[in-house]
């Protein structure tokens, strides 16, 4: 049997998710956080960062788990993980927010893309915040803004 994977990144929490909505609707999912040693040897990391996060996945478990469900956390590049589950149990598909970050975070998320292309894997990205990739030109933002913001509401409830 085949699943998609939900792959939580910065937002760890199950309500409004719009990546776990869409992936369950699919069928089974594989919920997913992966600590990517790449991100966590940098000066925009710390302790106090990687406590917290500590603290969020267990809350993420936990709801998940009152839910049916669990949070599979692995450590590894994100590709190589990814690529290990491919080769345990390929999936249909990969969801997950898009991640405003810093420059390590958009090359690993490049990495990601061209993985997914060279398997032929639909990776399905939702926007989050009022940022809006790949705008031709800022004077658009205000639109594309305002109807991120009309169909959040409508969209996003788990």
């Amino acid at each position: 049997m085949s699943y998609n994977i939900v792959w939580f990144k910065r937002d760890l929490r199950i309500h409004d998710h719009a990546p776990l909505l869409h992936a369950s609707n699919k069928g089974p999912i594989l919920c997913l956080y992966i600590i990517d040693p790449n991100l966590w040897g940098t000066a925009d990391t710390s302790t106090q960062h990687y406590q917290f996060l500590c603290e969020s996945l267990l809350d993420l478990d936990t709801a998940l788990r009152k839910r049916g469900g669990c949070l599979r956390i692995e450590i590894g590049e994100t590709v190589q993980v990814l690529d290990r589950l491919w080769h345990e149990a390929p999936f249909m598909g990969l969801y997950s927010h898009e991640e405003t970050g810093n420059w390590l975070s958009f090359q690993r998320d490049l990495s990601v893309k061209n993985w997914c292309r060279s398997h032929g894997l639909n990776w399905q990205e939702f926007p989050q915040f009022g940022v809006v990739r790949r705008l031709k030109s800022r004077a658009l933002w205000k639109d594309n803004w305002e109807a991120h913001m009309a169909n959040c509401c409508d969209t996003h409830r788990v």
